[in-house]
């Protein structure tokens, strides 16, 4: 159920707006100054507020601006009661942050739609605001599972190496993950195997068929595929990871071995 808050100083006018929005299916919160108002306003976070304007101590302006300023309050539609009626007193109450005004004397009709309407608006608002929370977890979802898929790219990287030759390497994707992956391992006492390898493209994509080609080279180690050459290596890489069964994916291989 809808709340609304109804802040006015005069008994008549609050039974008036009571009496037309009480069989409205809202609930209804009645303050009598601006002070009782603001302080309902923050026990009950109501959806729509009426306020008369003109108040003796804290009036309907200053009424708007505290409520406005509460970031539990700030979506809070705001009809400005009012028998104010040039425009430049609809000026400063839209920039205090009004939402929309309603002139005495009351009609009740114009009233009643007002308000429907102010509510439309708020429950848009609300929506949003819960579809913005709803894209926020899911991103914040995938950025932890992209996270995660990162490191463990950075996991097959090798480690530094200090004898007997002295490699070092720098690993910077040009985005959360990338298709770029690079080895280095010894063949035997005598022949060190490096290579580098370029996937087409960014993104998980290119990062799965990355990984996939460093994962099947070191499944190769003695076995009988020879990768002390790397035009053979080459080759069976070719025919292994033919485009067509990766979404159009390439990789350029560049590959040496040492003595």
């Amino acid at each position: 159920m809808m709340k609304l808050l109804i802040i006015d100083d005069d008994l008549v006018i609050r039974k008036i707006l009571q009496k037309a929005l009480s069989n409205q299916n809202y609930e209804i919160i009645v303050a009598k100054n601006g002070e009782e108002g603001i302080i309902a306003a923050q026990n009950h976070e109501p959806s729509l507020i009426i306020c008369d304007w003109m108040m003796p101590g804290v009036d309907g302006l200053e009424v708007c601006r505290q409520v406005k300023a509460n970031h539990h309050l700030s979506a809070t539609f705001f009809i400005l009661l009012t028998s104010k009626g040039e425009v430049k007193d609809r000026i400063k109450g839209l920039d205090n942050g009004a939402d929309d005004f309603l002139s005495k004397p009351i009609d009740v009709e114009e009233l009643t739609a007002r308000v429907r309407a102010g509510l439309r608006l708020y429950q848009l608002n609300q929506n949003l605001k819960e579809q913005k929370k709803i894209i926020e977890n899911q991103k914040a979802l995938i950025e932890a599972e992209l996270n995660e898929a990162a490191n463990y790219v950075r996991s097959l990287l090798p480690l530094p190496m200090e004898h007997p030759h002295r490699i070092e390497t720098v690993f910077v994707p040009s985005s959360q993950l990338g298709g770029d992956a690079f080895d280095y391992f010894w063949l035997d006492d005598d022949h060190l195997a490096m290579y580098l390898l370029d996937t087409s493209g960014h993104g998980i994509g290119s990062a799965l068929l990355s990984v996939s080609a460093v994962n099947w080279l070191r499944s190769q180690r003695g076995k009988e595929l020879d990768l002390a050459q790397p035009a053979d290596v080459l080759k069976q890489l070719n025919q292994t990871f033919q485009m067509i069964d990766h979404n159009d994916k390439y990789a350029n291989s560049r590959m040496k071995c040492n003595t």
